[in-house]
């Protein structure tokens, strides 16, 4: 796969957690370099993030997305192929894409999916889930994501309902920014009895790498989801790790950049 023309661009949102980001995203672009064969950089959205968070060697390097683009333009680059670790395509994907619009006169851009991209790529993420997780059946599982109304996507439905047509009755998903959030996830949890069976309810983020937004969203405060839960009296548990943390989860980004290459 490799080339002198071309450089692939990993582009998240960005964190000002350290250990988040070598934990997840540097170790999405390792895999990717190693993978490809070609100059992996990083790039965040998030411009303050990128400058705070850019380090001295070049393995450390942080772009800005435009910034990324200026050095492949000065370096002699031709083609890059941007590999969004966005979960949907929603406000974050299509901002990206406007940005990478400006450049397209000076350079091939290619843009790969987001993570959920299609039913395929759903029922494909549910087995990952599955997998490592290690589904105890006696427990209930609520997957939270962030997600913006303003941009509604399938992808999150269409997750579960991968997990049910595959036999997940325990497993729920739940978005943040809906406003019945946390009613919907009391309406499931009564429904399963969760309540009156004492069973652990294990909260999982469907988020890439850990940010202090999803931190206080989901622990960090009382009217946290998370303490919603125990002060209704449920066990609710959670582990606070990203899934790029996880190795079988970053295989999901060799497969969107083979798609665009």
């Amino acid at each position: 796969m490799s080339d002198n023309k071309t450089v692939i661009l990993v582009v998240s949102v960005g964190t000002n957690i350290i250990r988040a980001k070598a934990a997840a995203y540097d170790k999405i672009v390792e895999d990717l370099a190693k993978y490809s064969s070609l100059p992996v950089w990083q790039a965040f959205t998030d411009d303050d993030t990128a400058k705070a968070m850019t380090g001295n060697s070049a393995a450390d390097k942080v772009y800005t997305v435009e910034g990324a683009l200026e050095t492949a333009i000065a370096q002699k680059y031709t083609d890059v192929k941007v590999i969004p670790v966005f979960m949907a395509r929603g406000e974050l994907y299509f901002t990206l894409q406007g940005r990478l619009e400006f450049y397209k006169d000076r350079l091939n851009i290619k843009v790969a999916d987001p993570v959920l991209a299609n039913a395929e790529a759903c029922a494909e993420v549910a087995d990952i889930l599955v997998n490592m997780t290690e589904i105890d059946p006696g427990k209930e599982y609520l997957l939270v994501s962030h997600g913006n109304p303003k941009f509604p996507f399938m992808g999150y439905k269409l997750l579960e309902q991968s997990l049910q047509e595959k036999g997940y009755a325990n497993m729920k998903v739940i978005s943040l920014m809906e406003r019945d959030s946390f009613g919907q996830a009391i309406t499931f949890l009564k429904k399963r009895n969760a309540l009156e069976r004492n069973t652990n309810v294990v909260v999982i983020p469907l988020i890439v790498a850990w940010g202090d937004y999803m931190a206080d969203e989901l622990y960090n405060s009382q009217d946290s989801f998370i303490w919603q839960l125990r002060a209704a009296g449920y066990r609710a548990v959670f582990t606070g790790m990203g899934l790029g943390e996880f190795e079988s989860f970053r295989t999901i980004y060799n497969k969107r950049l083979d798609a665009i290459m």
